[in-house]
C-alpha cells in the first residue's frame, strides 16, 4: 500500500504505516462555482487526484509511504461569491486553521506534510503560505507547499494556465475529466463559448468577483477544448511538482540537521 487514504484507515493501520515511514499529502482545495459544467468540489477533486499520483511518485522516488489526508474543502472564495453554492471563510480562520492541522498531522510520526494546492485564488495562497512558514518553527517535521502557481512551475503548465484566463477552463476540465468524469457535464462543456477574459489580470487591477469581470458564467478559457488526455498530461506534471517538492523539503531538513 504506496498511498492510502487517512480517513479509511483503522488507527492500527494508521500505527503500521507511520513505523515503516510516511509522509502525509493533504489536498487543498474550495467549495466555489466552477461554470456550468464542473462541479463546486472541482478543486478538491483535483488536489485529491494531484496528491494521489504525487504520492505515487513520492514512494517510488523516496520508498515512502503516502498518506492522503481528508481535503480542505472550505478556504477563501471571494471571487465567485456571487454564485450559488460557494462557500467562503476569513483569511484568519483559514490561516489558524490549516497551522493547527498541519502541526497535528505533524505530531503523528510523519516524515514530512506537504499540502497539494489546486485552489487558485491569491488569497488562499497567501494563507496557504502564511500558515506553512508559521507552522515550520513549531513542527517535528518538514513542512512544504506544493502550488503550481508557485513561478518556477508554471512555465511547465498549459498555455491557458499561464494566459490569465484559466477557471473551470481547459485546463480545469481536462483534469476533472482524467480523474472522474462522471463528474462533468459534458453536452454543456463541450456547448461553452471561448472566454478570453484575464482573470489575473482583472485580480491585479481589484476587480472583485468574476461577475464583475464578465464572467457571468463563473468560467474564463476553454472548457470545448478540454480533453481526459490532455488531463492525465497535467497530472504527470503535477505528481513531479509534489514529489519535487517533497523531497527537497526532506532534503533541507537533513542537511539542516548535518550541520547543527
Amino acid at each position: 500500500m504506496s498511498v492510502v487514504e487517512l480517513a479509511q484507515l483503522t488507527y492500527p493501520e494508521a500505527q503500521a504505516i507511520l513505523q515503516h515511514g510516511a509522509v502525509a499529502l493533504w489536498p487543498t482545495g474550495s467549495t466555489e462555482a466552477h461554470g456550468p459544467h464542473l462541479p463546486l468540489q472541482t478543486d478538491v477533486t483535483i488536489a485529491t487526484e494531484s496528491a494521489r499520483r504525487g504520492g505515487a511518485e513520492v514512494h517510488a522516488r523516496l520508498g515512502l509511504h503516502a498518506v492522503i489526508m481528508p481535503a480542505l474543502s472550505y478556504t477563501i472564495t471571494e471571487y465567485a461569491s456571487p454564485f450559488s453554492g460557494t462557500i467562503s471563510i476569513s483569511k484568519q480562520t483559514t490561516l489558524a486553521y490549516v497551522k493547527e492541522v498541519i502541526l497535528s498531522a505533524a505530531s503523528q510520526g510523519f516524515k514530512a506534510v506537504c499540502l497539494v494546492n489546486a485552489h487558485l485564488e491569491p488569497a488562499h495562497r497567501f494563507a496557504l503560505r502564511d500558515a506553512v512558514k508559521a507552522a515550520r518553527s513549531e513542527a517535528p517535521c518538514p513542512i512544504s507547499l506544493a502550488d503550481p502557481c508557485d513561478r518556477r512551475w508554471v512555465s511547465r503548465l498549459s498555455e491557458e494556465f499561464q494566459s490569465g484566463a484559466c477557471h473551470a477552463g481547459q485546463y480545469e476540465s481536462s483534469l476533472v475529466m482524467a480523474a472522474t468524469p462522471n463528474q462533468v457535464k459534458e453536452q454543456v462543456r463541450a456547448g461553452l463559448a471561448h472566454n478570453e477574459i484575464d482573470l489575473v489580470k482583472n485580480m491585479k487591477a481589484g476587480v472583485r468577483t468574476f461577475d464583475e469581470m464578465g464572467a457571468t458564467e463563473a468560467y474564463f478559457g476553454f472548457p470545448a477544448q478540454a480533453s481526459a488526455a490532455e488531463g492525465h498530461a497535467t497530472y504527470d506534471i503535477l505528481a513531479d511538482i509534489v514529489a519535487t517538492v517533497v523531497a527537497e523539503a526532506l532534503d533541507a531538513s537533513t542537511e539542516g540537521s548535518t550541520q547543527s
